[in-house]
């Protein structure tokens, strides 16, 4: 797993250097109820490769949670994604489909916890800076990330995924 972010690492610094599309952005997200709190942060940098159809991407996400008279736990997750861009509508939105991959890092999910997925969504170019983002579901194996250990499919359109970039 070090020998992974060591790489990506390496992959992303040589990105920044190039003269290249870079983007940074991420979401941020809150469940607040009666008797549960939780909060979750997941910033995020991406390359889109010149003269093509394809974006990568690393994102890193941190979730605390809190139920009130059972206690709280913390969660580091990484998710590298390679993003494919089939169409433009109107110059402002785009269908997007994510092969997404996440990895536990801390809690949460056991140890070795992971998940390969499927996550289409559309995109917003409110300007030529600034991208809204919204992944509509997913669909892949997953084991033990999300409890399960096989086939997961979960749809979402009630409360999608959504993320804003800045682009460089």
């Amino acid at each position: 797993m070090k020998k992974l972010v060591l790489v990506l690492a390496i992959v992303f610094a040589g990105m920044m250097t190039a003269n290249a599309q870079v983007w940074i952005g991420g979401g941020l997200g809150a469940d607040i109820q009666k008797n549960h709190t939780g909060i979750t942060l997941s910033p995020e940098v991406g390359y889109m490769i010149p003269d093509s159809p394809f974006t990568i991407a690393l994102g890193a996400g941190y979730t605390f949670d809190n139920v009130k008279g059972v206690g709280s736990t913390n969660a580091l997750t990484l998710q590298p994604y390679f993003r494919y861009v089939p169409c433009t509508i109107g110059g402002k939105f785009s269908l997007f489909l994510d092969l997404t991959a996440d990895f536990n890092l801390i809690n949460a999910a056991p140890k070795g916890a992971y998940a390969v997925m499927l996550q289409p969504g559309i995109a917003w170019m409110a300007t030529d800076k600034w991208t809204a983002a919204f992944r509509f579901g997913k669909i892949g194996y997953d084991h033990n990330f999300y409890g399960t250990d096989g086939f997961l499919m979960r749809c979402d359109l009630a409360s999608p995924s959504i993320r804003i970039y800045y682009n460089f």
